[in-house]
């Protein structure tokens, strides 16, 4: 197994300068339902491209629907104004903070940005013709008239968020560095929390909505993607923290076959993970929130109805209570049993579904940072997380393993996982590293070695350990440290624009602009050629994984413009067999 270690620097930074759309629209596209009116930016280097923000992708899930499956857009008979965004989705946020910058929140948050490189518009001809005009709505031909352009490659990317909070703003997903890699992006809002992920195992409310909003955004992408100049048939699904997690679990779903061809994950899997999708714990939880309320969980029907007709402000307190008290992560995804009326997304559990080869088709890029936790760390302070370890030792597991076996053997594996990393003198620090182990880097390393030992699609690990001269996580947390942590990739594939105007990000040091122009030039690759390095200007070839090779070996990136692939340390190897030996506990 190669792991990648990453340390890059060469990123042109991107000012946004949007143009006057006044009398008439800049850029325009005639999608399914009707037409819509963008903005034209350019990057400071002098790429155009356009934006379409806040668009919907389905219809609102209001009133009664708040819980249900979401339902085809209606069409419109104006043009649509897609030149500012929309309201992100209701949430309690205790990580992001001022990197989603400032934006309303509303349950009428199912909105998707998409990002074109302005000549790959099927309008641009005319666009560049008659800037002017808006269009008729009953008008068509548009696309038709214009000159034949090859189909671009289409990026979609979940945003993280622990299925608990965060957003698809261009505040945090700024699309300006992948804009000169001549690739479409398309970020998208999704229903968190108790919206997206309660599950009362019921006809009407049976979990997993914010995965099936995800599943919507796809078909929408499929039948629009012509519209933007895109391929709907070349379609990388991507991303980060429980972003990752969903683009994972949906790479291995029936729901979603057919409607991506490979996947990047950053940060986060679908199985062994920071997460859990037993249905006893989605019981533990949503009986948790109901009680909160006062509402009797025995007929789910029944809680179904009083839960439609509450008020936001109520169902978002009760949200916000549970959340404190269980940490970042609350609601999760969660095995389904089939439902009338609904598109069953998990119909197993993750880890058999793994081991049956779902999704073994599909490339694979995985990677995870080399300080993964210390993102966390001021959430960890203020929950006192080393008291409630004391309090309660399977604190420190994978929630994946506290719900595989009797309170016993947790107990036993808690206490072998304390006598690892605390060796009897806790502290936050030797935290921090079970945490980063226990919830990424085990997780990346096993799924890469499980997916290799399956004669599957390629599979590309790295470790992204590059300390950026201007890091927007640790700024906009006022931390410190060597490496980097959680989000830290990330931000040097998406531009943090909430940032702009921070001291040292904008213009980036040389060493920045050149780490976001080879981690968008590694995106790019793979989603052209399934391969991150297969271009004729990469430095040395990055291997995919492979079955049996012992030691494994990763992809570090550690510095601007050289990675390095090394044996994974001998630390590390000893981690790996660690967690091993809590897994075999499970059988």
């Amino acid at each position: 197994m190669w792991l990648i270690q990453c340390v890059v620097p060469v990123v042109a930074v991107f000012v946004i300068h949007a143009h006057s759309v006044s009398g008439g629209c800049a850029v325009r596209v005639r999608l399914q339902a009707g037409w819509a009116c963008g903005v034209r930016r350019d990057t400071d280097s002098g790429e155009a491209f356009a934006s379409f923000l806040g668009v919907p992708y389905a219809q609102q899930p209001l009133g009664d629907r708040r819980f249900s499956e979401l339902e085809p857009v209606r069409p419109w008979h104006h043009v649509y104004n897609a030149t500012a965004e929309r309201a992100r989705c209701p949430q309690h946020d205790v990580f992001y903070g001022s990197l989603l910058g400032p934006g309303d929140v509303s349950e009428a948050c199912i909105y998707a940005n998409i990002h074109v490189p302005l000549d790959a518009l099927p309008t641009h001809n005319t666009t560049s013709r008659r800037a002017r005009e808006v269009p008729s709505p009953f008008k068509t031909g548009y696309a038709d008239r214009a000159e034949a352009r090859p189909a671009l490659p289409v990026l979609v990317f979940i945003h993280g968020g622990g299925f608990a909070f965060g957003s698809y703003g261009t505040a945090l997903h700024g699309a300006e560095y992948l804009m000169r890699r001549r690739v479409i992006v398309i970020t998208f809002n999704y229903r968190l929390n108790v919206f997206g992920f309660l599950s009362l195992n019921s006809a009407s409310i049976p979990g997993n909505n914010g995965l099936r909003d995800a599943v919507t955004l796809l078909k929408w992408v499929r039948a629009n993607a012509k519209s933007f100049g895109g391929d709907p048939d070349d379609v990388t699904l991507a991303g980060q923290s429980a972003g990752a997690s969903m683009a994972h679990l949906l790479s291995m779903s029936t729901a979603a076959e057919g409607l991506f061809k490979r996947v990047i994950l950053m940060s986060g899997i679908g199985v062994s993970s920071f997460f859990t999708t037993s249905p006893l714990y989605a019981e533990f939880v949503a009986n948790l929130f109901l009680s909160n309320l006062g509402l009797n969980a025995t007929d789910p029907e029944h809680t179904h109805r009083q839960l439609v007709k509450l008020p936001l402000r109520d169902i978002m307190e009760a949200n916000r209570q549970v959340q404190d008290l269980l940490g970042i992560t609350a609601f999760m995804p969660v095995v389904e049993s089939p439902h009338a009326g609904f598109t069953r997304i998990l119909d197993d559990d993750p880890e058999v579904l793994l081991a049956k080869g779902r999704g073994k088709h599909l490339p694979l890029i995985i990677g995870y940072t080399d300080r993964e936790c210390e993102s966390f760390r001021p959430n960890f302070e203020k929950i006192d997380i080393l008291n409630r370890i004391k309090e309660n030792p399977t604190l420190i597991l994978s929630p994946s393993l506290i719900f595989k076996v009797p309170p016993k053997i947790a107990l036993d594996m808690a206490k072998r996982s304390i006598k690892r990393y605390f060796d009897d003198e806790p502290s936050m620090d030797k935290y921090i590293k079970s945490c980063s182990d226990t919830f990424y880097v085990y997780p990346a390393f096993k799924l890469a070695d499980k997916r290799a030992s399956q004669d599957s699609a390629a599979v590309f690990l790295y470790q992204y350990s590059y300390t950026a001269d201007f890091s927007a996580v640790q700024y906009s947390k006022g931390m410190h440290f060597e490496g980097a942590g959680h989000v830290e990739d990330m931000t040097f594939v998406f531009r943090p624009n909430s940032m702009e105007g921070a001291k040292g990000f904008s213009p980036a040091t040389h060493n920045d602009q050149l780490m976001s122009e080879w981690m968008t030039e590694f995106v790019s690759n793979f989603m052209r050629c399934n391969d991150p390095t297969c271009n004729q200007y990469a430095i040395s070839k990055w291997p995919a994984t492979e079955k049996d090779l012992v030691p494994l070996k990763h992809q570090d990136i550690r510095m601007p413009r050289s990675y390095q692939f090394t044996d994974i340390p001998k630390e590390q190897q000893e981690t790996m067999q660690f967690f091993d030996s809590l897994e075999n506990q499970t059988d």
